[in-house]
C-alpha cells in the first residue's frame, strides 16, 4: 500500500467517524493500524494488537509459523456481538417505522394547522415527536454501525508477511482494550 492509498483510507475513516460522531478512540486506533500496516520494514518485530475487547475463541498460529498478509491470526468469541448485531438491526427497523409514522403525523399536523383546525401547541407537539423519532433513528443507526464494527474486528488478520516471533495470548483469555491496548502476538516482518 502506497502513501497515497494510505491517506485515502485515513480520510475515509475520518469522514465516516465525523458523519456518525463515532467513537473517536476507535478511529484513532484504526488510523494507527493503517500506518503500522504501511510502514512495516523488513526484519522488524511488531507487536500485533486489536482494538476489540472480548474473549479469544481461537488462535490459528503459533510461534515460528510463517504468515502472509491477510492470514487469519486469531478470532474472538462472537456470540455476544452477533446477538448485539441482531438487536441493533431490529432496533433500527423499529426506529425507521416510528420515524416514518412521526413524519406522517407531523405533515398531517402541518396541513391541519394551515387549515386552522389545529392549534400551534398541537403542531409543536407533533414536531417534537418527529424530532424524537429522528433522534432515536440516529441512535439506532450508530448502534448498528458499532455492532457491525465489532463483527468486523472480532477476527484479527496479518497486516504484512512475516514470521510469528511470540504469542502472548491463549484461547479463553479476556482481552480488555478499553483503557490500554495490549499486544496479542509479535510478528517479525519479511518481504
Amino acid at each position: 500500500m502506497n502513501r497515497k492509498t494510505m491517506n485515502q483510507q485515513k480520510q475515509k475513516i475520518i469522514s465516516k467517524a465525523l458523519k456518525h460522531k463515532y467513537l473517536t478512540a476507535l478511529t484513532a486506533i484504526a488510523l494507527l493500524m493503517i500506518s503500522i500496516n504501511v510502514t512495516a520494514s523488513e526484519n522488524t518485530d511488531y507487536e500485533i494488537t486489536s482494538p476489540f475487547s472480548g474473549v479469544i475463541k481461537h488462535i490459528y498460529i503459533s510461534t515460528g509459523n510463517a504468515v502472509k498478509k491477510g492470514d487469519l491470526l486469531l478470532e474472538f468469541d462472537d456470540t455476544l456481538i452477533v446477538s448485539n448485531l441482531s438487536e441493533a438491526q431490529s432496533t433500527i427497523r423499529l426506529a425507521k417505522l416510528n420515524r416514518a409514522e412521526a413524519k406522517k403525523e407531523f405533515q398531517r399536523a402541518e396541513e391541519l394547522y394551515d387549515r386552522t383546525v389545529l392549534s400551534e401547541h398541537e403542531l409543536q407537539q407533533a414536531k417534537v415527536l418527529y424530532a424524537k423519532a429522528e433522534a432515536q433513528y440516529a441512535k439506532a443507526e450508530n448502534k448498528l454501525i458499532h455492532a457491525q464494527w465489532n463483527i468486523k474486528h472480532s477476527k484479527l488478520y496479518a497486516g504484512f508477511t512475516g514470521k510469528v516471533s511470540r504469542v502472548y495470548s491463549y484461547p479463553g483469555q479476556y482481552v480488555n482494550n478499553q483503557f490500554s491496548v495490549q499486544p496479542l502476538l509479535q510478528i517479525k516482518s519479511s518481504k
